[in-house]
């Protein structure tokens, strides 16, 4: 056994380890003696080697009886097979992390763009409720404004009221007709007294029916340069639309308040019937004809002439715009307002009469209703 030439090798190496030394030279006696003892400490020092080496060798042989033991009761194996599944316990855990990762990385980004949408969402809903703020604000302007229009109305009526007592007392017989030729009648101040309670300042009616003048430039690119035929001036924002930009144009009236309010502004605003003058007017001669509350005021037999006068003068190219009230219940207001509307023109009666008239295209808009009434349209036809 390795341990008892282990032990066997430690005996000899403690009986070996104190050697006696000779005693001095000069002792004679002691020269025999170190003689002696120089013998015996060589072969002490021979014996110390190789107890040496035989306690080196029962080590080595102590370390392969250890090793074979272990590998014979599968120690060293078992060792071997848990470093070899540490390290594949190690891989899948990398692998898992980086799984772990990836899912962590992809959810975060659904999870942005989740985000980006309901910021976008509540941006929507944002400008929803500014737009929403801003047509009631709108709204409550433009009540103000008809309060305003409705007070001024009621006033000038009163003074109306006046200046009649006034001629009534002053000549208590029938007057003549030079008198009736000087004091218009009520109905000649209503229409215009109307249009500021329809339509409110004149500012906001310009800014709505500005856009209208890229149909008619659009036109003139078109071929169609003669002037425009305009059914109603009432104030003649309209009119001043089209003069500011150049354009020849044509109105006339029967209301010599209207006239005499449009002179006031510069315009010239003809005399007699508007419908009258246009079936007059030559054959493909004018370049646009526009109606801006004249539909619903009209009887539909009025309004086939109307439409059909327009198709006869409008030179090829030329555009008419008709804009009115459809009259829905919902919207109703704007019709049941104007005391001179007879009835609502349904946008399919009005492209009938168009197409029948002979136009080539026609096309029907709604109305912004922050920028006029509410519940009107626009009908578009190109001859």
């Amino acid at each position: 056994m390795s341990e008892t030439r282990i032990a066997h090798a430690l005996a000899r190496l403690t009986k070996y380890q104190e050697l006696n030394l000779p005693l001095r030279r000069t002792d004679l006696l002691g020269r025999l003696v170190l003689r002696f003892l120089w013998r015996r400490q060589v072969k002490w020092q021979i014996e110390a080697n190789l107890a040496v080496r035989d306690a080196l060798e029962a080590l080595a042989e102590s370390e392969r009886e250890l090793r074979s033991r272990l590998s014979g009761n599968g120690e060293l194996a078992t060792t071997e097979q848990l470093q070899h599944e540490v390290t594949l316990l190690r891989q899948s855990d990398q692998n898992l992390m980086a799984g772990l990762n990836q899912r962590l990385y992809s959810s975060v980004g659904r999870v942005q763009s989740q985000l980006s949408e309901l910021r976008l969402q509540l941006a929507g809903s944002a400008e929803r409720d500014d737009d929403v703020e801003q047509r009631l604000k709108a709204l409550e302007e433009r009540v103000a404004e008809l309060n305003t229009a409705a007070q001024d109305v009621r006033l000038r009526n009163a003074r109306f009221d006046v200046l009649l007592d006034e001629l009534r007392a002053a000549r208590p017989q029938r007057p003549g007709p030079e008198l009736a030729q000087r004091v218009p009648e009520r109905e000649s101040f209503l229409e215009l007294a109307i249009s500021e309670l329809l339509d409110g300042p004149v500012d906001r009616v310009r800014s709505a029916r500005k856009p209208y003048l890229s149909l008619v430039t659009s036109a003139r690119d078109d071929g169609a340069t003669g002037p425009v035929f305009d059914m109603a001036p009432a104030r003649g924002e309209w009119l001043e639309l089209v003069r500011d930009a150049g354009l020849p144009y044509r109105s006339a009236s029967n209301n010599s308040v209207i006239r005499r309010h449009g002179e006031g502004l510069g315009l010239a605003i003809e005399e007699g019937d508007a419908l009258d003058l246009l079936s007059d007017t030559a054959r493909r001669s004018l370049g646009a004809v526009t109606a801006f509350r004249y539909a619903e005021r009209q009887q539909p037999t009025v309004l086939a002439r109307f439409v059909e006068s327009a198709a006869n003068a409008l030179q090829p190219g030329g555009v008419l715009i008709v804009e009115t009230s459809a009259g829905d219940d919902a919207d109703a207001a704007d019709f049941h307002l104007d005391p001179f509307a007879v009835r609502p023109v349904h946008a399919d009666f009005l492209r009938f009469l168009a197409e029948s008239a002979g136009f080539s295209r026609v096309e029907t808009r709604e109305v912004d209703p922050v920028a006029a009434q509410p519940g009107r349209y626009s009908m578009i036809a190109w001859r």
